[in-house]
């Protein structure tokens, strides 16, 4: 990755935590909030695939666990949305070309993480299990109204770096210089020419 790529990414990165932190402070649901965090990593996920999503996730997660207003143990918050990246990632190739799958994804995804806190929570004791599931529910539901609006918006910021000829993981065997040899030869392993 380029140097200016890398900027943008921490840039967009920051601007994403920003926001979150600001959606969180203005609305005031019932039982949770919208995750614009989840559905960032879950869109990142789709696009990229999930080695990307896996450390757009842990980047983003560990920014939000160190920033001011987080309560929580530091680490957590990386591993959930670095979890969710790696899984979002390895769905892509199924929710490709639908509009309800991706949704549903992110949703699901979203219901998934309040039990992966309270069980990092449980790990260190510090677990409150009280009205999980409607946290789960109602997280799912706030984030699945999310997602609409949030895939295709990074789907499309991580398409203008594929237009701009930045290598993606589906591009990786079409590279100048780069060939894939025969799986039986060598059990897939890349070769730099």
């Amino acid at each position: 990755m380029r140097l200016t790529g890398f900027l943008t990414m921490i840039c967009g990165l920051t601007l994403v935590l920003a926001a979150q932190d600001a959606l969180l402070s203005a609305v005031r649901l019932p039982l949770a909030a919208p995750d614009l965090l989840m559905a960032v990593v879950a869109a990142t996920g789709f696009a990229r695939g999930p080695r990307t999503g896996l450390v757009v996730g842990f980047l983003l997660g560990l920014a939000a666990d160190v920033s001011p207003p987080a309560a929580h143990a530091v680490g957590s918050q990386a591993f959930v949305l670095c979890l969710a990246g790696y899984l979002a990632g390895r769905t892509a190739g199924a929710v490709q070309g639908t509009v309800l799958r991706p949704i549903l994804v992110v949703a699901c995804l979203a219901a998934l993480s309040p039990f992966l806190y309270a069980g990092l929570a449980g790990a260190v004791g510090t677990a409150d299990f009280h009205g999980l599931p409607a946290a789960a529910a109602a997280s799912a539901l706030y984030t699945g109204v999310l997602a609409p609006f949030v895939i295709p918006v990074v789907s499309f910021v991580l398409t203008r770096g594929d237009a701009r000829g930045l290598p993606t993981q589906r591009s990786h065997s079409r590279l100048p210089g780069v060939k894939t040899l025969n799986r039986r030869a060598s059990a897939g392993s890349t070769q730099v020419l």
